[in-house]
């Protein structure tokens, strides 16, 4: 989904000339789609604070609501563009005045489609009670079924639309197959479903429909509001801050600017969920600084590539699928939070030392950077004092809100007040009043001009992890948070920094600045922050608008199959072609998780996956969020797995760089990434966490990692490896991931000090490799570097 060209890049001085100077069709059209853009975010906030009405109410004026924004915006790029967005194979080979006829008309599809959304949405939310009431006793009218093959064909155009033909015609399938079903062969044959049932099924039946089943009631109850938050943080430029933190850190390491890379792709990744939209994204800024480095084109392509792919299982946010899980399973989001921490960091783990072996190996290395070392940086004297002033803060709030018992906002603000006591005191004690204060006003500067977003973070993770509140609670604190933080920011800048807002209030990833020569006032500083925050909330609705009819698409697919039984029959199927030995079965989800994912978006390759796939591997034992994990975790790989690999394709145009050069680098990189579900597995305790078991898991698992990356790039950060070194490495690496499996053939401890062992080995054996302190029989002789 592109941004709305250049309409809120503007000052606000200059915001009314700005549309003035426009057409009057796209001025109207603009205006539009701003006001919807901006009421979705207002009414997704209210209705988190408010609640008046149920879930799937809520649920059904979302989608609604999403889709006439959708093609509203849809017909303002048509009408801003004109033949620049028809990219059809069949249309693009007319002449020009053809394709100004084909977007014209589809200028008038589209918002025609925005009258037909929102009057069919009018129409059911206004007769909810009569369809779920009277209509279900007496029957449906010929409108009601009507209405419902509409709603069905506009989620599945829509879904067309925003992410091409792949998806859809999965849904138009699942559709096919309903209707006509008696006609397959063998055990997809069934009795087929009447064009009645598939409008009941799909949307008109609406507690127990397709179009506004969980699926949308998630998307609209759980996802909108984080994908919103994200909205705002683009608008008040917080990404942009994490990619400078990043490349602060870069600078001071030796491998330089791929870590940035994986640190800021991972960050963004999990606000984002999207691997396509990361990579752009991440990619336009990390990617140009690799190759400037030195690292070659299809190194850097992958690396950004395998990097944007893992954002979506990172928490706290984890993108959009983690919510869908959550639903899934019936358990509180804090529970996926939990079960994909490790699995993230393992993967994240993976990819930071494969990308670190791959700079040593080809000499990659950062000139500019320092010889210090990340423990170095961990424990300087800076790290140590931010630490103590972080321990600072949790125990004021912690005493605060637990002795005093105040509320969470009164417990906040004194929080930083004792901060900002501690921080004046400082100054006093080391210096003079005057320095303190100086000094104060400085940290206060900084603070917010670089760090201010910890606050928001800091709410969201507090109100998930301690309190436990539902995923829409929080997030409505956490925008809520960020709102309130940018206006005392922005107020604080221009009280303390004495700033105009063109210096400081850019942020954005378009900017907005004054026209020059104009001193800030508070008054009008209030109204440029505002500006922002309304900007926030466009983006935000904008950003989900394409990813409404996708879920209200996936409802549709789910629901044709659960009710043709043909999701059942896959599960004994696949258990019966497993003949029920459980890597098999593993290995059959793997393959069809990753078919599912390609081209697909990761929320919809999930949700496909898991109810297809699912119940089969719990049949065989496997923990219910661990074979949900499996099977998110191989949609998501599918990003960097040829041959569609929409994470490489992506980063391979920006790197300019061959495509399938880029993901092979990128199955190297990533590798670990494909053995880590099966570890998963193996190990439950890495998921499900217990005392004794998750931490020998994990070490073991980790170390195990490590050793895999040494395999695959054949370098162990000082030799380049031959076969006898990689083979001993893969035979260590198997058991440390995977011994629990010999427990029913050797015991559970036996199984359990064998994978301790070999990791324990591998260990010693990486850490004399750094040293050169291998014996000399076991010393790698190739030679040092390949460049």
């Amino acid at each position: 989904m592109t941004e709305t060209s250049n309409e809120a890049a503007t000052s606000p001085g200059d915001l009314l000339g700005e549309l003035s100077d426009r057409p009057l069709a796209e001025t109207v059209l603009l205006a539009l789609v701003i006001f919807l853009a901006v009421a979705l975010t207002s009414y997704t906030i209210f209705y988190a604070w408010e609640r008046p009405f149920t879930q799937i109410i809520h649920g059904m004026v979302f989608l609604h609501l999403g889709l006439s924004l959708y093609y509203l915006h849809l017909a303002y790029e048509r009408v801003v563009k004109g033949t620049s967005v028809i990219d059809g194979p069949i249309v693009s080979r007319f002449d020009e005045s053809v394709q100004r006829l084909v977007a014209r008309v589809d200028t008038v599809v589209c918002l025609a489609t925005v009258v037909v959304s929102a009057s069919v949405g009018y129409y059911f939310v206004t007769g909810y009670s009569r369809l779920t009431g009277d209509a279900v006793l007496l029957g449906y009218s010929t409108i009601d079924l009507t209405l419902g093959l509409v709603v069905v064909v506009i989620a599945l155009d829509a879904t067309r639309r925003a992410y091409g033909w792949s998806i859809a015609l999965v849904g138009i399938a699942s559709v096919f197959y309903a209707l006509f079903g008696s006609v397959f062969p063998g055990f997809l044959q069934h009795t087929g479903l009447s064009t009645t049932d598939v409008a009941l099924y799909g949307a008109t039946q609406v507690e127990r429909s397709g179009v506004y089943g969980f699926i949308t009631q998630a998307g609209a109850k759980y996802v909108a509001i984080f994908i919103m938050f994200a909205g705002l943080a683009r608008a008040y430029g917080i990404l942009d801050i994490v990619l400078d933190l990043s490349q602060q850190l870069g600078k001071r390491l030796r491998s330089g600017i791929v870590h940035v890379a994986v640190l800021s792709s991972m960050a963004m990744g999990s606000i984002t969920g999207s691997a396509a939209a990361n990579a752009a994204t991440t990619g336009s800024f990390t990617i140009p600084m690799m190759q400037r480095q030195g690292i070659r084109e299809d190194f850097s392509a992958a690396i950004e590539a395998v990097a944007s792919s893992g954002g979506q299982i990172m928490p706290p946010v984890m993108g959009v699928a983690a919510f869908l899980m959550a639903d899934f399973v019936g358990v509180p989001y804090v529970r996926i939070i939990q079960a994909a921490l490790l699995p993230a960091l393992l993967f994240y783990f993976s990819v930071g030392v494969a990308v670190q072996f791959t700079v040593l190996r080809h000499g990659w290395t950062s000139d500019r950077g320092e010889d210090t070392g990340i423990y170095e940086i961990l424990f300087s004297k800076s790290a140590l004092v931010i630490v103590a002033y972080f321990a600072l803060a949790g125990g004021a709030f912690y005493a605060v809100r637990q002795i005093g018992e105040l509320s969470l906002v009164l417990s906040g603000s004194a929080t930083i007040g004792v901060l900002l006591l501690g921080r004046f005191a400082h100054g006093v004690v080391t210096t003079s009043t005057e320095s303190g204060v100086t000094e104060l006003l400085d940290s206060i500067e900084q603070f917010f001009q670089a760090r201010y977003f910890l606050i928001p973070l800091a709410v969201l993770v507090y109100a998930l992890a301690v309190m436990q509140l539902s995923a829409l609670a929080t997030g409505f604190y956490t925008v809520v948070t960020l709102i309130a933080v940018m206006y005392v920011r922005d107020l604080t800048l221009l009280i303390i920094g004495d700033e105009s807002e063109d210096s400081w209030v850019a942020g954005a990833d378009d900017g907005v600045s004054s026209p020059p020569g104009l001193r800030s006032t508070i008054p009008k500083q209030l109204f440029v922050t505002t500006v922002k925050t309304l900007r926030g909330f466009m983006k935000g609705a904008l950003d989900m608008a394409p990813l409404v009819g996708v879920l209200a698409a996936m409802g549709v697919i789910i629901k044709m199959l659960t009710q043709t039984g043909l999701s059942g029959k896959i599960s004994l199927r696949m258990v019966a072609l497993a003949g029920g030995v459980l890597l098999v079965a593993l290995i059959l989800a793997m393959l069809t998780s990753i078919l599912f994912g390609l081209g697909m978006p990761t929320p919809a390759a999930y949700v496909l996956v898991a109810a297809l796939l699912t119940s089969p591997l719990q049949e065989l034992g496997v923990a219910e969020i661990t074979a949900h994990l499996f099977v998110f975790y191989f949609a998501m790989l599918s990003a960097i797995t040829p041959p569609v690999a929409v994470g490489v394709a992506v980063a391979s145009r920006i790197a300019d760089s061959s495509f399938l050069v880029s993901a092979k680098q990128a199955l190297r990189i990533g590798i670990a990434g494909f053995l880590i579900p099966f570890a998963l597995v193996a190990n439950d305790s890495l998921v499900t966490w217990t005392v004794t078991g998750t931490p020998v898991a994990a070490f073991s698992v980790f170390i195990g990692v490590v050793a895999l990356t040494a395999v695959t790039i054949g370098f162990d950060g000082r030799h380049v490896l031959g076969i006898p070194h990689r083979f001993a490495y893969l035979a260590l690496t198997l058991v440390a991931l995977y011994g629990p499996v010999l427990s029913k053939y050797i015991g559970p401890s036996t199984a359990t000090t064998l994978q301790v062992g070999a990791a324990t080995i591998a260990l010693v054996g990486l850490t004399l490799a750094q040293l050169d302190r291998l014996p000399d029989v076991v010393t790698p002789t190739a030679e040092l570097r390949d460049r």
